[in-house]
């Protein structure tokens, strides 16, 4: 699966995200959406983030289930990639980050660049990672973890919950 490292603060949000993922269908996920996004410090509001991390939760619930049928489940994280839909908003989407990629002299990713994890994750190589979701940002969020690249530190806080 796909999800994004603006989908970083699933764990924090856990019990939300379950609830969320608990709703039996498309109706009962909508109303829940609904009931919850009026609230500033419920984390369900209907955003892209909140999108990022029900997938990545959706992963990790998932992964027992899916591994006693002999099937894994992961996801990829990734930061900006270069898509149409980015480019729609390249103002925002793609400029994130700009600063960390133009130190260490990488463009946003393409769509081909993600797949190579995808395929690795889908490999037999990757027989033992299962319900994980791995973060394909060229280093981003752990240069802003560790203040390696101390601009991203905030940036890497909000997308963890901590603000």
């Amino acid at each position: 699966m796909i999800s994004s490292t603006a989908g970083l603060a699933w764990e924090k949000n856990l019990p939300a995200v379950l609830d969320y993922l608990a709703t039996p269908d498309f109706d009962s996920a909508v109303a829940w959406i609904e009931e919850h996004a009026s609230d500033p410090t419920h984390p369900g509001n209907p955003d892209y983030m909140w999108s990022k991390q029900a997938v990545c939760g959706y992963v990790a619930s998932q992964a027992y289930a899916m591994q006693k049928r002999g099937i894994r489940i992961n996801a990829i994280m990734p930061g900006p990639t270069d898509t149409p839909l980015a480019q729609a908003n390249a103002d925002l989407w793609l400029a994130f980050g700009t600063d960390y990629r133009d130190e260490v002299g990488v463009k946003a990713s393409t769509p081909e660049e993600q797949a190579g994890p995808l395929v690795f994750l889908g490999s037999d190589a990757a027989v033992y990672v299962n319900g994980q979701t791995v973060i394909t940002d060229a280093g981003y969020v752990s240069s802003g973890l560790t203040e390696s690249f101390a601009p991203a530190k905030p940036v890497v806080d909000f997308l963890l919950g901590n603000y």
